[in-house]
């Protein structure tokens, strides 16, 4: 298999780390039944803030939630409301008699899909080298997917591990991920607290028994793409940030990513100053912890582009985590709900005139590539 991460080109070297390629979301996309992955799905659209649910014959918003019970975080608060991946771009689903949907991906994802060819032609008009994979479970069981694209299109795609997180303890699970790193080359790790509803936050990754998996992340020289929760029966962003500090004792030396960077609405205080949870600030001078910046989909359905407001945000990221340490992402083929993907990339490169040459170029692909480097595969 050809070395995903080349040697970088004169012209300026661009990695995405934070894509997707997206077998058909209305079938089991690798899982054993296509219930099994809606069921992800559907729990992800209910706890789904950026775009709101709206029923079907006029598009008006509907508040009440009817996805999910609100008591039961669960498998067994799944309701019955025949939920399913419509087209363009919507999940749909039925409640007394009234379709709903949401708009989670853009309309122009006519088929609910983006195969690798798609997402190779999107990289090429935007000026994308590398793609990094990232594998929520929404998506569908994706390690042999990505092993292939990377195959079919060598030098384009890195492939992040995902394993079933609730039970990552297990010896089926650490098993699966020294497969996807050994044997079908991925490069990091992708993990998110959402999945673990899916064992009623019984378990947790900072519980002893998470110790035999973490082991084997930390020899295998893996980077750890996190994604939290900011409320969930855990608690909300600040107990998630102690936990993970937590974590962080027990493995320093393990470089994190915080996936969708800091959740600024929960940070940004009025006036715009982002106030850090003390874990999370007293962690930063300490560890290895990274962050992506992509603020095209987290805050596209309000700002318009090139997004002045993102400038500041940007300044404010880099005095807390330091330019080495944040890594540029879009979010494809999720972003064109608010962009075009050159976009996504050029209200960074063309209009943060604040930051150095290094800088940028370390943002824009430098500081993922010493994330992902070949020697820890």
């Amino acid at each position: 298999m050809a070395d995903p991460i080349s040697t970088p080109s004169p012209r300026p070297f661009v990695v995405d780390a934070h894509a997707h390629v997206l077998p058909y979301l209305g079938g089991p996309a690798g899982f054993a039944s296509t219930g099994e992955r809606l069921l992800y799905a559907q729990r992800a659209m209910h706890t789904h803030g950026a775009q709101p649910a709206r029923r079907m014959r006029d598009h008006a918003r509907v508040e009440t939630k009817t996805l999910w019970d609100q008591a039961d975080p669960g498998p067994s608060g799944r309701r019955a409301v025949d939920f399913r991946a419509g087209r363009f771009g919507r999940y749909e689903w039925r409640v007394n008699g009234e379709d709903h949907y949401v708009q989670f991906m853009p309309p122009s994802l006519q088929t609910m899909e983006a195969p690798p060819d798609f997402m190779i032609a999107q990289m090429d008009y935007a000026g994308i080298d590398v793609a990094v994979l990232q594998n929520d479970h929404i998506y569908g069981s994706l390690n042999e997917y990505f092993a292939a694209a990377a195959l079919q299109h060598p030098g384009r795609f890195v492939g992040l591990a995902q394993v079933e997180e609730p039970l990552a303890y297990q010896d089926e699970q650490i098993a699966r991920l020294r497969d996807a790193v050994l044997r079908l080359g991925m490069r990091g790790l992708y993990f998110t607290t959402s999945t673990f509803f899916t064992s009623g936050y019984r378990t947790y990754y900072t519980d002893d028994a998470f110790t035999p998996f973490w082991d084997v992340v930390r020899d295998l020289g893996l980077s750890v793409f996190f994604v939290f929760s900011a409320a969930s029966p855990i608690g909300g962003f600040d107990e998630e940030m102690r936990r993970f500090r937590a974590w962080l004792d027990r493995y320093p030396s393990v470089p994190t990513v915080l996936v969708h960077g800091l959740p600024d609405g929960h940070c940004l205080e009025a006036g715009g100053r982002l106030v850090l949870p003390d874990p999370l600030r007293d962690a930063l001078g300490s560890f290895p912890i990274h962050a992506e910046v992509l603020f095209p989909i987290k805050w596209g359905g309000i700002w318009d582009y090139p997004y002045p407001q993102a400038m500041d945000l940007l300044r404010q990221y880099i005095d807390l985590f330091g330019a080495t340490r944040l890594v540029w992402g879009s979010d494809m083929p999720n972003v064109e709900r608010y962009c075009t993907y050159r976009q996504s990339l050029t209200y960074v490169r063309d209009y943060a005139d604040f930051l150095s040459a290094d800088d940028l170029s370390g943002i824009l692909g430098g500081n993922a590539l010493g994330l992902l480097r070949p020697d820890q595969a």
